[in-house]
């Protein structure tokens, strides 16, 4: 039997616990991301976060689940790095935002970016808590996953 721990409406598994708590502390010294992290944690509706280890971080809308590898860091195609801490917070943001606003823009299809969700990410938040954070900054919807040790590392 899988042990869940809520953290207001969102659940993650117990055995991943800690790299979410790891995450969320790195990630709210942003005061973007400790607002979206207020809103993960307090939506009207509750919200599931599924760790894998197959460098596969998305959000699913239809069943509102959050799908993070902790140790998956993000290469950026201008060479920089990402911790997997800053994509959970981006598809933290993905899970957090209206759901029309989420799927107008999905459709909305742009180059580099793929749709106008993405883009409004990664220039949003994702590009405000880089910077508080001293990561690099992405200018697509690109780059290449390689694992590391830890949620913060890079």
């Amino acid at each position: 039997m899988l042990v869940r721990i809520f953290h207001g409406t969102l659940d993650v598994s117990a055995h991943g616990n800690s790299a979410y708590v790891d995450a969320r502390r790195y990630l709210c010294r942003d005061s973007v991301e400790r607002s979206i992290f207020a809103k993960l944690e307090h939506a009207p509706h509750h919200i599931h976060l599924r760790l894998n280890a197959r460098h596969d971080d998305s959000y699913d809308p239809n069943r509102q689940t959050i799908h993070w590898d902790p140790y998956s860091a993000l290469r950026t195609t201008s060479g920089g790095r990402q911790s997997p801490a800053l994509g959970l917070g981006h598809e933290a943001d993905h899970a957090t935002v209206a759901s029309m606003i989420r799927e107008a823009d999905i459709v909305r299809r742009i180059p580099t970016y793929d749709n106008f969700e993405e883009r409004r990410v990664i220039l949003g938040s994702e590009r405000h808590t880089a910077r508080t954070l001293h990561e690099a900054i992405r200018h697509d919807h690109r780059g290449s996953s390689y694992h590391v040790e830890t949620p913060t590392g890079r």
